[in-house]
């Protein structure tokens, strides 16, 4: 099974795709994780990239999808999670033959308010929040340089600009899902999984 996860930034997207590939054994993708992999690297991509994640901005279509089609070049089941941004990239992996799109709806306030209790584990890269999902004892977390409000705002009006588009484009393909993302994860869970046993019976 092929899925793509979407949704605003802070929607939930990483958690819910975490534990769809522990229950189910699809292997997740995260075009986060992978970007902020090569900035670790300190490859050429990978500085290219920080200039972009930092500034707020998308990271060009050409590199995501590459770096991303590399990763399922020979999978029939995998989660995308926050990929694709774009109808461009959307269209560079028609090829791919998506089963579903999964889209988390959470209002732009609830998005922002996560953020500001989001905290990442320097060594692990692991997301944790305060309030949701608070690290545990003796893990030392802090703010990443992309969950200011500032920045949070900016992404916001990239997310509406370029990515809000992808649920008309999903939805006029028949494979997309609506699912509230503003519960606490473990309620999205429970939503999401029925859904994709709902699909697996077909």
């Amino acid at each position: 099974m092929k899925i793509v996860m979407l949704g605003p930034p802070g929607s939930g997207k990483g958690t819910v795709s975490q534990m769809l590939a522990k229950e189910f054994g699809f292997p997740q993708y995260s075009a986060g994780e992978l970007l902020r992999d090569e900035i670790k690297k300190e490859t050429s991509v990978g500085i290219k990239i920080k200039e972009f994640v930092e500034s707020g901005k998308l990271v060009p279509d050409q590199l995501v999808v590459e770096i991303m089609k590399l990763q399922v070049s020979e999978s029939n089941n995998f989660i995308f999670d926050g990929f694709p941004r774009t109808e461009d990239q959307a269209n560079s992996i028609e090829g791919l033959h998506i089963d579903m799109a999964l889209y988390l709806e959470v209002p732009d306030e609830v998005v922002v308010e996560r953020f500001a209790g989001r905290r990442m584990d320097q060594k692990t890269g692991k997301v944790y929040h305060v309030k949701y999902n608070p690290p545990p004892e003796g893990v030392e977390v802090i703010t990443r340089k992309d969950d200011t409000p500032e920045v949070i705002k900016d992404r916001l009006k990239v997310y509406h600009a370029q990515t809000q588009p992808l649920i008309a484009y999903y939805k006029e393909k028949g494979i997309l899902k609506t699912v509230d993302g503003a519960p606490p994860p473990d309620e999205v869970y429970e939503v999401v999984r029925g859904i994709v046993k709902e699909f697996q019976k077909k």
